[in-house]
């Protein structure tokens, strides 16, 4: 596979007609991970309608059509096909920043914080999470964009609606968590009812129910034993069927770490918890059960994962 000599690979991978091995060879490149991050962020503007395969298809054949000049060495430069489509996602940007007024409220590493929105429903934020939403049409539509993981407790009224980048979540109840990290999504419902959706996936939770959603496919329904909120709310991170880069990943989010780690170990799944308050506790807790073998440097809260214990 050479994608930079092939003319139509993007749209070929913007439409999903690669094979899994292309898919994944250019998603793991460093070209592949800028446009990733790219169409990320467009998806989640939801401005009005705009197809970005057709738009570049029309700028190729305008290129193409041009006999006075060799546009087709240019087209397939690298870089070139990604300059085009972060110039798509800035138009996008530019025609929401000034068509809305966005509020847009984010935590650090190691912070939470509860926001009260316009209406009186009420947001708690976890670590290294975002929410944004439209303050001014807000009355008219309850729609707010999360990355990350919130707890929310919904005020009675119209419709209430969450968006991530892997499913959107519409409210039928009053309170419920969205965990909405890397390719996985999480949501569990505490009282009411709400209707999650990602893709081909559209399914109703009752109070006590959970689902974890993957690449837009199901792995995993199931009821379980609610508190209250969830545990995160109470300085507790719970954690089950989880593989390691998961864990690490929450680590850093709670803890701030700078994380050392080969991948060598990504088949290890954990269940467990940690208190959120005390770093070292916290990968006591974590490593003893793997029998993974590591360094930790308080002061620069650097952890180095050395492999399993021998």
């Amino acid at each position: 596979m050479n994608w930079q000599k092939d003319d139509i690979f993007l749209s070929k991978w913007l439409n999903g007609e690669l094979s899994q091995e292309e898919q994944r060879a250019f998603e793991a490149t460093e070209e592949g991970q800028e446009l990733i991050r790219i169409m990320k962020a467009a998806s989640l503007i939801e401005p009005s309608s705009y197809d970005t395969g057709s738009a570049l298809s029309e700028l190729q054949d305008r290129i193409q059509s041009n006999p006075q000049r060799k546009q087709r060495a240019i087209w397939m430069q690298p870089g070139f096909q990604l300059a085009v489509a972060a110039a798509v996602a800035l138009i996008i940007a530019v025609v929401y920043l000034f068509t809305s007024e966005d509020q847009t409220i984010k935590t650090g590493v190691g912070k939470q914080e509860i926001v009260l929105l316009p209406d009186g429903s009420e947001v708690k934020l976890n670590a290294a999470s975002q929410i944004s939403y439209d303050t001014q049409n807000w009355a008219v539509q309850r729609l707010l964009v999360l990355d990350g993981e919130a707890f929310f407790k919904v005020k009675k009224g119209s419709g209430f609606d969450v968006k991530t980048y892997n499913g959107n979540v519409q409210v039928l109840g009053t309170s419920f968590n969205v965990k909405s990290r890397g390719e996985i999504l999480d949501v569990t419902c505490y009282t009411g009812k709400v209707e999650v959706t990602s893709r081909s996936i559209t399914e109703q939770l009752d109070p006590g129910e959970t689902i974890r959603i993957k690449n837009g496919e199901m792995i995993e329904f199931k009821e379980i034993d609610l508190k209250k909120e969830p545990s995160w709310t109470r300085g507790v991170t719970e954690l089950e069927n989880v593989s390691l880069p998961v864990v690490l990943d929450e680590l850093s989010y709670v803890f701030g770490l700078t994380i050392k780690y080969d991948g060598s170990l990504d088949h290890l799944v954990y269940t467990g918890a940690f208190p959120n308050q005390q770093a070292e506790a916290a990968l006591k807790l974590v490593f003893e059960p793997l029998n993974i073998n590591y360094s930790y440097d308080l002061p620069s809260k650097n952890l180095v994962i050395l492999g399993l214990n021998q």
